[in-house]
């Protein structure tokens, strides 16, 4: 596993796991907590929206952008694999120059 892959996994444990430890302290019982997460009513459902709806947003932006990433690196690699293609552009004596 990547680091990046650890550190999304990390937050993806964490997230929830720490809402809900701070909920339950200011609600200071866990039955409460348990009812709202699995009363399948609104207010479950906006826990369980505010719970995951953030490492999910966090998840997609992250796959995005490494996507992204990967599509431009092997546009590069596939444009340099080209026949003739040199980077810092064509180099020209000075003999070709001044030959019609």
């Amino acid at each position: 596993m990547s680091v990046w892959q650890r550190i999304a996994l990390a937050i993806s444990i964490l997230w929830p796991t720490g809402l809900l430890l701070f909920l339950g302290v200011v609600h200071s019982t866990w039955q409460i907590v348990a009812d709202v997460l699995f009363a399948a009513n609104l207010n479950s459902l906006t826990l369980w929206t505010v719970m995951l709806g953030p490492v999910v947003l966090l998840l997609s932006i992250g796959i995005i952008v490494v996507e992204v990433m990967r599509c431009i690196r092997q546009r590069q690699s596939t444009a340099e694999e080209h026949e003739g293609f040199d980077p810092q552009g064509p180099h020209h004596s000075e003999r070709e120059l001044e030959e019609p």
